[in-house]
């Protein structure tokens, strides 16, 4: 097997739409720069790349014009080309959202495909013999479950830290952190990170990688001749925020509009702890077969979580939200964020669809696997994925060659909270992507 890196800066101009949150906002500078990363693969017979891109989500079409534009540029087969969003929340707006007012991205999107195209043809060009190597370390308290049942019963998402309400959170961080490690003759080594935890730690109008752009260069300026690309696992109902923060903890960060302790501070602390997981383990890692590349995509249909008896009052509250009059709902903070996004889903699905389609994508190598799906999945998702995984390493990414949105728990809808009262997904759709995922990896 051949392995090759590259990277490429996204930074998107200044005044450009920051994605992220239901507000406006437009970037005023740079704290950190924004990459796409690729790793390439070649086998002898079949390439594949996987590319890691600094950006919040992208819409389903631009999945398809940036694999198209790197088939045309180097043969690559479509269904290898693996694509995934780190999910930064002070990233560019690529086409059109809410935050984006109307202010046109055509330029930046345009440079954006070119990039990625251009990303995927450096890292074949720098094809090197390789041998892989995998381990797994921890990143402890730094990941949360952000869903909690309250005193009263009621659950909430975010609620506020040390907020003296909260009873118990609704599930369990994964903290796992996976590392390969890639040898490569004569030439740098790459480290390829996998963890899962909602990177909004930053906030604010400057541009930012968030907590992964942190590991990856931490990782490279601690370790001599290595190159790092950081794979968004599982983190739907995980975030960064410790509601009964330490001391410490409280000071690097400041609350946000929505209650949320945000700060570059706390990203590059998040940073530190995964790096230092991963330097932990890279000089122990366990050799692995990765001869022969295979791939396979699959699509399934999801159901539509639609709600069509309450569109009077849900339009009411999208109204006076979007007109600037949001200090007339009786919300705020999280709350208020939760109860717009439950509005603005029921309202969209007024008319349809009853089912979307999602496409779910596996690369094989050797006995290494990348699986990925898209939208943000529940923790719990994740696991089952690996857990039943007919391959002993499994790497599950989300935000992954597909658009959607939130992937909550089934019974999670009976409990409430951002994730499922804003999500487009109708319950039942968690089993649908876990079993079509793992019938996908059945065929590798």
């Amino acid at each position: 097997m051949k392995t090759g890196y590259s990277k490429i800066c996204i930074n998107p101009p200044y005044g450009a739409p920051i994605v992220g949150y239901y507000e406006h906002r437009y970037v005023k500078g740079i704290l950190d720069n924004l990459y796409a990363r690729a790793v390439a693969f070649d086998d002898g017979e079949k390439k594949s790349v996987v590319i890691a891109l600094d950006l919040c989500l992208l819409a389903q079409k631009y999945y398809d014009e940036m694999k198209e534009e790197i088939n045309k540029a180097t043969g690559i087969e479509k269904n290898a080309i693996f694509i995934n969003c780190s999910h930064t929340h002070t990233g560019p707006v690529v086409g059109k959202d809410f935050a984006s007012d109307d202010r046109s991205s055509e330029a930046y999107d345009t440079f954006l495909i070119t990039s990625v195209r251009d990303a995927a043809v450096y890292a074949l060009n720098d094809l090197e013999e390789s041998k892989f190597g995998v381990a797994k370390g921890e990143a402890k308290n730094i990941s949360f479950v952000r869903r909690y049942r309250m005193k009263d019963g009621s659950v909430a998402t975010n609620p506020g830290v040390n907020n003296p309400n909260i009873d118990y959170p609704l599930a369990e961080p994964n903290e796992t952190v996976k590392l390969i490690k890639i040898t490569r003759e004569g030439s740098y080594d790459i480290f390829m990170v996998n963890f899962g935890t909602h990177p909004d730690s930053v906030g604010g109008e400057y541009i930012s990688a968030d907590y992964m752009g942190f590991v990856c260069d931490i990782i490279e300026k601690a370790v001599p001749n290595t190159k790092c690309i950081f794979l968004l696992g599982a983190q739907g109902d995980v975030n960064h925020v410790n509601v009964k923060p330490s001391k410490g903890e409280s000071a690097i960060s400041t609350i946000d509009f929505d209650g949320v302790p945000r700060s570059i501070k706390h990203a590059e602390h998040m940073g530190r702890i995964i790096a230092g997981a991963v330097l932990s383990i890279c000089s122990i890692t366990e050799e692995i077969n990765c001869d022969k590349i295979s791939y396979a995509f699959s699509r399934v249909d999801l159901p539509t979580h639609q709600e069509n008896d309450r569109i009077p009052e849900m339009r009411k509250i999208y109204d006076l939200y979007t007109s600037g009059r949001a200090h007339e709902l009786p919300y705020k903070e999280m709350e208020l964020t939760t109860v717009v996004a439950e509005a603005s889903r029921i309202i969209k699905l007024e008319n349809g669809p009853t089912s979307v389609p999602f496409y779910l994508s596996a690369v094989k190598i050797g006995d290494l696997v990348f699986a990925g799906i898209g939208g943000e999945p529940f923790t719990e998702i994740g696991t089952r994925i690996c857990e039943g995984s007919p391959f002993k390493e499994t790497v599950l990414c989300c935000l992954t060659n597909t658009q959607g949105g939130y992937i909550p728990t089934t019974k999670s809808y009976s409990e409430g909270g951002y994730e499922a009262r804003g999500s487009q997904l109708a319950p039942g759709g968690d089993d649908i992507v876990v079993n079509g995922m793992l019938d996908l990896l059945k065929t590798l």
